[in-house]
């Protein structure tokens, strides 16, 4: 039987080579991979810029938004709902333009203030088209606090120094430039609603001491008007035999020779520690020696005077009554300088005074010696009265910084001499010292003297009973011989009064300015004491010409009425 072919099934026909060629290719699988990631790729770079551009506009609102609510703030608590919002749209627009920008209803609460401010922003996608993410909102949010108006009792300690009548590096004199930055200062913060009506100040001009009312403060009771304190005749001997109860009789016979030889209001330093504290008198070692500079031993003459192998720099009277058998008789040629420096008698009969100037920076001569200043003006908000002691401030004498410091203290304390300060740790009113200087503490020896120093509020090296100053400093800055010692135990006082001011419980915040030009600039150990002093070093400014001086007091006032972001 033949077989014939099944017509059902198709023999396969040979491939061509160049088919075999292409399907064996690789080249061409990059090509075609390449094309489907394109799109992912695209998408994903244009994602990253534009998330890149949205994060840049969203630092940017978030900066203006704080920006807007720090204005909102600053408003005047009056201002309605409707001036805040329209001031909100304002102030943003002007930092991000208005296309895109929307800002929300404020939400305002009161007693204290406080702003809520949200705002958006829209920002357009480059690559929306590939993403499909068209546009991006974009948000930020601040909320600020209004504080509620505190009041502060700040005291402004002043160097009214002799090197005050120096010019700055504008050629303006340091006392000038003082004065106007102090009155500014003033009229800022009795004037600023950031400041309660409460807010008082008292200003404390100072020198190589510090000076109050003499006529108001001669008979209180924190004053040593009767002899009592250990320390009061310490440069004097034989006065009650010579009829003297207390430092106020010498000046009753001193004014009566010469009516300007009054007693100016300025007192001798306390014991230590009492002298780095606020402490009301306990006792009659604290209470408070009125300044008696005693006439030093010579015949009385305008500047320097000798007597037996020393000089004097304040001899204003004759050491006796130009008799050899009165009250008061003539001393042998051989006496001690301390027995015709301490002499009682001289006293009850005033002979040959000498009225003049010293040198510059010390002031004039007599019993008054060193005590140069204006009288302090304790709290108060009555600015002609603050303006006033500020225009007649005098530059004269040396540099205590300590003595200014302690008697600033003094003004705001709730305990001290007048109690004209509210109770430590009240939340509604602020404690404040300022404090500017020209210079260092400054205690002049003199070497030519048995006394081997000028005298001050700290007396004598060398006092006429013998004694030295160690009562006024701590026991590892006593015995101070020299300028160079003293200075450092003067700023050591000087150092502790600051901390135990700004420790609990006064917690007074203390800014200090360094006033220092290139004709007269303060070393670094006077700025290091500044600094040492200030509550933080921020709080420590230095100036060098009435301009900066200004913009010291300017930025220490906004500082105390600063106000804050809360969220």
């Amino acid at each position: 039987m033949v077989q014939h072919p099944d017509c059902s099934a198709t023999t396969p026909r040979p491939r061509s080579r160049l088919w075999d060629r292409f399907l064996g290719h690789q080249d061409g699988n990059i090509t075609i991979l390449f094309a489907f990631l394109l799109l992912p790729m695209l998408m994903m770079s244009g994602a990253a810029l534009d998330y890149g551009m949205a994060t840049r506009l969203e630092t940017k609102l978030q900066a203006a938004t704080d920006a807007a609510a720090i204005l909102l703030c600053q408003t005047p608590l009056t201002a309605t709902s409707t001036e805040l919002n329209a001031l909100a749209v304002s102030a943003m627009t002007g930092q991000m333009g208005a296309a895109g920008l929307v800002v929300d209803p404020l939400t305002i609460t009161s007693n204290p203030r406080q702003i809520f401010l949200k705002t958006r922003k829209i920002s357009t996608a480059f690559f929306g088209t590939i993403t499909g993410t068209r546009s991006l909102n974009l948000s930020a949010q601040a909320q600020c606090a209004t504080p509620v108006p505190k009041a502060f009792e700040i005291a402004i300690v002043l160097d009214n120094t002799g090197s005050m009548n120096s010019a700055g590096n504008d050629g303006v004199t340091k006392l000038t430039a003082l004065k106007n930055a102090a009155k500014k200062f003033v009229s800022y913060v009795l004037s600023n609603p950031s400041f309660a009506a409460g807010t008082k100040i008292a200003i404390i001009p100072f020198s190589a001491s510090v000076a109050v009312d003499p006529n108001t403060y001669r008979y209180s009771s924190w004053v040593d008007t009767q002899g009592q304190s250990p320390y009061h005749w310490g440069n004097f001997s034989g006065m009650a035999a010579a009829g003297f109860t207390s430092r106020f009789d010498v000046y009753a016979k001193l004014q009566a020779a010469v009516p300007s030889w009054k007693w100016a209001g300025c007192f001798e330093s306390l014991p230590y520690p009492q002298n780095v504290t606020d402490m009301s008198t306990n006792g009659n070692a604290s209470l408070y020696m009125p300044y008696l500079a005693p006439d030093e031993g010579g015949p009385g003459l305008v500047g320097n005077s000798y007597w037996n192998g020393s000089y004097s720099i304040n001899s204003y009277i004759d050491d006796d009554d130009g008799s050899t058998s009165g009250s008061c008789p003539k001393l042998a040629s051989n006496t001690s300088f301390a027995i015709a420096e301490g002499r009682a008698c001289k006293y009850n009969t005033v002979r040959n005074p000498k009225v003049g100037a010293v040198i510059a920076e010390l002031g004039k001569n007599g019993p008054n010696f060193g005590c140069t200043t204006q009288p302090l003006q304790r709290l108060t908000r009555d600015s002609v009265v603050l303006n006033t002691l500020i225009e007649n401030m005098v530059a004269a004498g040396i540099t205590n910084i300590h003595e200014g410091l302690m008697w600033g203290w003094r003004t705001i304390s709730p305990k001290s001499v007048f109690a004209d300060g509210t109770s430590y740790g009240s939340d509604t009113v602020g404690k404040i010292i300022v404090l500017m200087t020209d210079g260092a503490n400054t205690w002049l020896d003199n070497s030519s003297s048995y006394n081997r120093s000028i005298f001050s509020s700290n007396r004598y090296f060398i006092n006429v009973d013998g004694s030295d100053p160690d009562i006024h400093f701590p026991s590892s800055y006593q015995n101070v011989a020299n300028g160079t010692q003293a200075r450092k135990a003067l700023d050591e006082l000087t150092r502790q009064g600051c901390t135990n001011a700004k420790a609990s419980p006064a917690n007074i915040t203390i800014y200090t300015i360094g006033f220092s030009v290139s004709s007269d600039p303060i070393d670094q150990q006077g700025i290091n004491l500044l600094k040492d002093c200030a509550s933080s070093p921020s709080q420590y400014f230095q100036a060098n010409d009435s301009g900066s001086l200004i913009a010291a007091f300017n930025q220490i006032a906004a500082n105390i009425g600063k106000l804050r972001l809360t969220k």
